[in-house]
């Protein structure tokens, strides 16, 4: 089946062809064990670190400490990891079992194996008591799933009050053709068959599914970060790339928000957005 034919294909083929891709990149990312280093490991450093978490961590609060949390897609464990480091109870999802390896291997080294259980499920297949979390992440993983069939189970799963937060890339014919057509650092060979980046209206497919939602966009001048390269081999490498980092979008970020006040219209063109949606208390 050719990947452009994934997004009408069962769910699972759909895994099938998502598990494939992140066991490899995992796999063979990690031989290098110096990554389960992290540059900001707990959550008050990663989610204060740019204007796109901040929005979520002005949602959540400055404090995850006995939170139930639950990741979608959790890749490598960097944000399960963090948010245990700062006294969240946390359930890492995600398809690949090699990335999920990769979690407990960065939670163990962090001394918060005890705070990090892992599930090998799909979204659309997960299967939890209803109103077991506080809160839900979902990081660049959304744009993989079947909407309808996993947004009503994160709803359901959310306690009274439970929030989620939704970090996306956005759609436009600009992007998309330079994510189809233009090498860049980090960009995974195969095409995605099951990838449908964001558009107003998969916003607002995901909104209507819970009490309430709004979304923001971020990284016009700041989705150059990508080309940033860092100096060294294993987590030096990143730690020197985070670092530059960090200094162009403390130049980037006021420019973009200048941007977007004078012409709106630009925040469609931004990189990412980011998605806040919740249950009422009552």
């Amino acid at each position: 089946m050719r990947a452009k034919e994934l997004h009408d294909a069962p769910l699972e083929e759909r895994v099938a062809v998502e598990r494939g891709i992140w066991d490899r990149v995992r796999d063979e990312t990690f031989r290098d064990k110096s990554l389960l280093e992290s540059t900001r490991s707990t959550y008050e450093e990663l989610f204060t670190a740019y204007p796109e978490y901040r929005y979520v961590y002005d949602f959540f609060g400055p404090s995850v400490a006995g939170k139930r949390v639950l990741e979608v897609g959790c890749g490598s464990g960097v944000l399960s990891v963090a948010l245990a480091v700062s006294g969240a109870r946390v359930t890492a999802v995600d398809v690949s079992a090699s990335g999920l390896r990769v979690t407990r291997e960065r939670a163990a080294h962090y001394g918060v194996s005890d705070r990090v259980e892992t599930v090998e499920s799909a979204a659309e297949e997960l299967d939890f008591p209803e109103r077991t979390f506080d809160f839900f992440v979902g990081k660049s993983v959304v744009h993989h799933l079947i909407i309808d069939e996993a947004m009503p189970r994160l709803y359901r799963f959310l306690a009274p009050g439970g929030r989620g937060a939704i970090f996306e890339p956005q759609g436009n014919p600009l992007l998309d053709f330079a994510r189809a057509r233009l090498p860049y650092p980090g960009k995974v060979d195969e095409e995605h068959g099951t990838d449908e980046f964001f558009t107003r209206a998969t916003i607002a497919r995901i909104i209507e599914h819970f009490d309430y939602g709004e979304f923001r966009e971020f990284r016009l001048l700041g989705m150059l970060q990508k080309f940033i390269p860092g100096r060294g081999q294993g987590f030096e490498a990143r730690r020197t790339q985070e670092e530059r980092c960090r200094r162009f979008r403390r130049l980037v970020d006021p420019i973009d928000e200048a941007l977007f006040r004078v012409a709106p219209p630009l925040r469609r063109l931004a990189q990412v957005v980011v998605l806040r949606v919740g249950r009422c208390a009552s």
